[in-house]
């Protein structure tokens, strides 16, 4: 799939983890794993069948877990094109 920052920093989290002093390293490296496995995926459909990633409709937008603490936000735009919002805090 194609994947849209939706922000510069979002890209620059991304491109250049090394730079980013803010968030912890375990979570960059889970956010890097996790775009890239989207990139891989065909549809939002193969998303939704990975159930560690428990990809759901959240508020306005879809998301899928980063971890147990964040989670990834998103809108879906066809055809297969994902754009990414923000790393959010899960339950906040």
């Amino acid at each position: 799939m194609k994947v849209v920052f939706g922000n510069k920093k979002l890209l620059d989290i991304y491109l250049y983890p090394q730079k980013n002093k803010k968030i912890d390293k375990n979570i960059l490296h889970k956010y890097i794993d996790l775009i890239n496995f989207i990139k891989s995926a065909n549809d939002i459909n193969s998303l939704s069948k990975i159930s560690s990633l428990n990809t759901e409709k959240y508020k306005k937008h879809w998301s899928a877990r980063i971890n147990k603490q964040y989670r990834l936000e998103f809108d879906f735009e066809k055809p297969n094109t994902i754009i990414i919002l923000k790393i959010s805090k899960h339950y906040e």
